[in-house]
């Protein structure tokens, strides 16, 4: 077999770039957005949204007396304060999202990232989960098991993030997924916990670990040419 001249070796590798460039126009625009670099800031003040939070709630609850002794005007702006945060990280999240979507296709708007996220498939896949952990929520708090509330919440949100894993390709919801389900165990057996503590150990050091591991420089591999 005669070795290829330089001419066909370029239009070899013309033929290889446009098949990759065909190929990433057909995929889902979801497999190919950085969700890395536009969610790991959003994970960071999510993480330390709960722990201030719930650090003040401690203090609170220490200086009335008890939880019911807060007067309802602070309750109010505290939970006031909640919303905005939400809000705040909610818009942090989309605007990030959709920042790196345009990355890669600039005309895309935010309705099409929902339609192409939000399909009916992925609606059959989280809707029992949510309904097992609504239930499961409803029966701790009505058989005064209150208790048990974040540690179901963590368990569910783990296997939320772990298919996440498979629908976006990422790791590192793998990795935070077990912590979700591990720590949501380990609160869940050891009962005497607080809630506001348990609250931070499970989904707190559950998003300050995906957030540092997306703050972490990533190792380039070299691609043989």
């Amino acid at each position: 077999m005669e070795p290829l001249n330089r001419e066909q070796l370029d239009q070899l590798a013309e033929d290889i770039a446009f098949v990759k460039k065909a190929i990433e126009k057909n995929s889902s625009i979801l497999q190919r957005i950085d969700f890395r670099s536009s969610l790991r800031l959003m994970a960071l003040l999510t993480a330390l949204a709960i722990f201030f939070f719930c650090g003040l709630f401690h203090a609170l609850d220490k200086h009335f007396g008890g939880f019911i002794n807060i007067p309802i005007s602070i309750k109010a702006i505290v939970f006031s304060a909640i919303t905005l945060v939400m809000v705040t990280l909610w818009f942090l999240k989309n605007s990030g999202v959709l920042k790196s979507a345009r990355t890669v296709e600039p005309d895309i708007s935010i309705m099409r990232l929902i339609r192409e996220y939000y399909s009916i498939k992925l609606y059959h896949h989280f809707i029992p989960l949510g309904i097992v952990v609504l239930f499961s929520c409803a029966y701790a708090l009505s058989s005064g098991n209150a208790r048990l509330i974040i540690p179901i919440i963590s368990i569910g949100a783990g296997l939320i993030w772990n298919s996440f894993d498979t629908l976006l390709k990422l790791d590192e919801f793998l990795l935070t997924s077990y912590w979700y389900i591990l720590s949501g165990c380990i609160v869940m057996a050891f009962n005497m916990i607080s809630p506001l503590l348990s609250l931070c150990l499970t989904l707190g050091c559950g998003l300050l670990f995906t957030s540092a591991m997306w703050y972490t420089p990533r190792k380039k591999h070299t691609e043989a040419l």
